[in-house]
């Protein structure tokens, strides 16, 4: 945070080492940073210089003063985990802690400069009456993340942006040599006979044919990026837009999972004179590399062309001219020439039956959230889901449930106790109790919970337990109501990842467990849970280990089996959007230090939920997701279906497919099939429609 702070409200006079400095035969200057290894070009007349903690600043007009450009490069642990979030969250809030909130901010987006696209967001405030603008770009690169920050006046931005494009575009770290054009002589003639078309390359390129793929024009050897693939869709495409929109990056989410980095959908996409639909992604490889991707949808009448385009950061120029050949010559067999633009608007597929599918759009389970709050806290919480709240400080407790399905929960117990740790235990407090008149101070642990190991799995065994135990005190107000309780019989762990979120040094178990369960109807549900269960010292009482366990945070997200995958990134999103009001943390302080500094600790672990079990859930197996689907599938009583021209998803009653397979060309949608072991892919996205008979 240092850093940031001195980034944005540094204006003194340059320090540190003297920028090493050559001139090119442009006219240009070489400055080098030699504290982070890097080295630029400027404009004659202009150098940069280090400055501690900021980074390598260069000064567009006067020395000290707006406007100025920033260079800091990350390496090692330092690089990006979520720029995006840093973009969007981190430095927004920074900007405006340090000008009272007086920011607005344009979020993350892909930014082109210097022939590169960064991730770029822009945040605009006022200083003594001057508009200013500070604008964060990012550059995600193999050798080390780059920043750029500009701060230059809003209603005067070309000097400071003209020299940040030659800044961007001269970047080069130590050892990184300056792309190569792939470019020998000239353009040389590509031929397809496998789908009846031609195109051009760069003269020394060479591409291959791949089944089920198309033909890949190699920028290196052949097998490695960068290299361009061109695909001639055997049928049109139903609904392009909602394709490149929604079909093929929820693909690239479910392919990359937590190693997509970032990617943005573009209206347009102007390449080789034409405007294209198309999106860009920036993901990481097996090996660890940022690799960029440029994924392309040209619509035309005579069959639909996607292009696929992968490269590293030092390959962008050399394989877009690759791209810019391969769509600019592309020629179907037939067609009077490549080279005239084709529009965007989809064209209907066409088919040669009337009969319409008896389909209903498909609805989304969360509609959206609204928040909800009290004197004690405020969080966000689904649409229409009710709320209810237990307890007071470090007992406070709430769950968040549909009243359509109350198997769908979002719950939180920030601290219960007593758990016996063995049978043994309880029966020696009963006897005890019982042997003292059956009311002494032993009654609570007569009827205590067992949990017959300190872990997840424990915690888990134990609720039906948990339930009893509130039932029977809960009048006496001696617990929580049970009905604040998840409703968790026969649990199963399915997998398990260590929890981010902070521990005390003798939690048991810190992990987050993803669940399969019963409701207490019998109905099969999934989960996402954690708690931290204390493990305590041996306490003799009557020969048996006595002395109980507490656990704390105990929270997570539940839904019906086959219903998670759809419902985790809303329902997370809610449990980290908790929050205890000022005020309320201001009573604790009147109960005791320690108590006041707990709930502090239980608040500051509640907002780091989110990203915890987001972790957690990008961790986990494929296999599962499909096989729980599957259930879910069955259990309702629906086949799943593709439409193999749009990638949609349909839902249909048992049997319908075996009537539609064998009139499929009386129907005008004659492309749907079952999914199954060759596409069970498509059990990990949800249903865009559901078909009766």
């Amino acid at each position: 945070m240092r850093r940031i702070i001195c980034v944005i409200l540094a204006l003194v006079l340059l320090c540190g080492a003297e920028s090493v400095r050559a001139f090119a035969a442009d006219g240009t200057v070489e400055a080098r940073c030699d504290e982070q290894a890097f080295t630029i070009s400027l404009p004659s007349g202009k150098e940069g210089a280090w400055e501690d903690d900021v980074g390598f600043r260069v000064f567009v007009r006067s020395k000290g003063y707006v406007p100025y450009i920033t260079v800091y490069r990350r390496t090692g642990e330092h690089r990006f985990k979520n720029p995006v979030n840093y973009l969007n969250n981190v430095y927004r809030e920074f900007m405006e802690e340090s000008y009272d909130n007086k920011v607005s901010t344009n979020p993350c987006a892909d930014y082109d400069i210097g022939g590169k696209t960064l991730l770029a967001a822009h945040y605009h405030y006022e200083v003594n009456g001057n508009k200013l603008v500070v604008s964060l770009m990012i550059e995600l690169r193999e050798d080390g993340d780059v920043e750029y920050l500009a701060k230059y006046p809003e209603n005067d931005p070309s000097d400071t942006l003209k020299l940040l494009d030659t800044v961007v575009r001269s970047y080069r770290p130590d050892g990184a040599e300056a792309p190569e054009p792939a470019v020998a002589d000239g353009l040389a003639d590509v031929r397809c006979d496998e789908q009846g078309y031609s195109t051009k390359m760069p003269a020394g390129l060479s591409y291959t044919w791949q089944e089920g793929n198309g033909l890949r024009i190699w920028g290196d050897e052949p097998g490695y990026v960068p290299n361009v693939l061109i695909w001639r869709r055997p049928t049109k495409l139903n609904d392009p837009q909602k394709y490149v929109q929604e079909v093929y990056p929820n693909y690239m989410k479910e392919t990359y999972g937590e190693n997509l980095v970032s990617y943005a959908l573009h209206e347009y996409y102007d390449v080789g004179g034409k405007r294209l639909l198309g999106e860009t992604y920036i993901y990481r490889g097996s090996s660890g590399a940022l690799i960029n991707q440029i994924h392309l949808v040209e619509v035309r009448g005579d069959g639909d062309v996607e292009y696929n385009t992968r490269f590293l950061n030092s390959e962008r120029e050399a394989t877009l001219e690759i791209l810019e050949a391969a769509v600019r010559y592309y020629t179907p067999d037939g067609a009077v020439s490549a080279q005239t633009p084709t529009s965007a608007q989809p064209t209907p597929a066409v088919n040669s039956g009337t009969k319409q599918l008896n389909a209903v759009a498909a609805q989304p389970i969360v509609s959206g959230t609204e928040e909800v709050s009290d004197s004690r806290f405020s969080m966000k919480i689904p649409k229409g889901w009710k709320i209810m709240t237990e307890g007071e400080f470090m007992t406070f407790s709430f769950k968040v449930w549909d009243p359509a399905n109350p198997d769908r929960t979002i719950f939180f117990l920030m601290k219960m106790e007593p758990f016996l740790k063995s049978e043994a235990a309880r029966q020696k407090y009963k006897q005890v109790n019982d042997s003292l008149g059956g009311n002494s101070i032993y009654m609570i642990s007569a009827y205590a919970p067992v949990m017959e190991s300190c872990t997840l799995k424990g915690v888990l065994d134990s609720i039906p337990q948990v339930y009893d135990f509130c039932e029977r005190f809960y009048d006496a107000k001696l617990t929580l109501d049970p009905s604040v309780l998840p409703q968790i019989s026969n649990p199963q762990i399915i997998e398990k990842t260590k929890s981010s979120l902070p521990a005390p040094a003798d939690c048991g178990e810190n992990v987050i467990g993803r669940i399969t369960f019963e409701d207490y109807l019998g109905q099969k549900c999934e989960g996402l849970v954690t708690a931290q269960p204390i493990n305590t010292p041996y306490v003799d009482f009557f020969g048996v280990d006595g002395w109980p366990y507490t656990v704390y945070i105990f929270m997570g997200v539940t839904a019906p089996l086959g219903e998670l995958s759809e419902l985790e990134p809303v329902l997370t999103e809610c449990l980290g959007s908790f929050g205890f009001t000022q005020s309320y943390v201001r009573q604790a302080i009147d109960l005791s230090n320690a108590e006041t500094q707990a709930l502090l600790e239980q608040a500051r672990t509640m907002q780091a939920a989110h990203d915890a079990m987001v972790d957690a859930w990008y961790a986990r197996e494929k296999s599962h997701d499909i096989s729980f689907q599957k259930w879910s599938d069955g259990f309702m009583g629906y086949d799943r279906l593709y439409d193999s021209a749009t990638g949609e998803v349909y839902l249909a009653e048992t049997g319908f497919y075996d009537s539609y397979d064998l009139h499929r060309g009386e129907y005008a949608n004659s492309n749907l099939h079952i999914v199954d072991k060759s596409s069970e892919d498509y059990y990990l996205k949800g249903a865009d429609y559901y078909i009766t008979k």
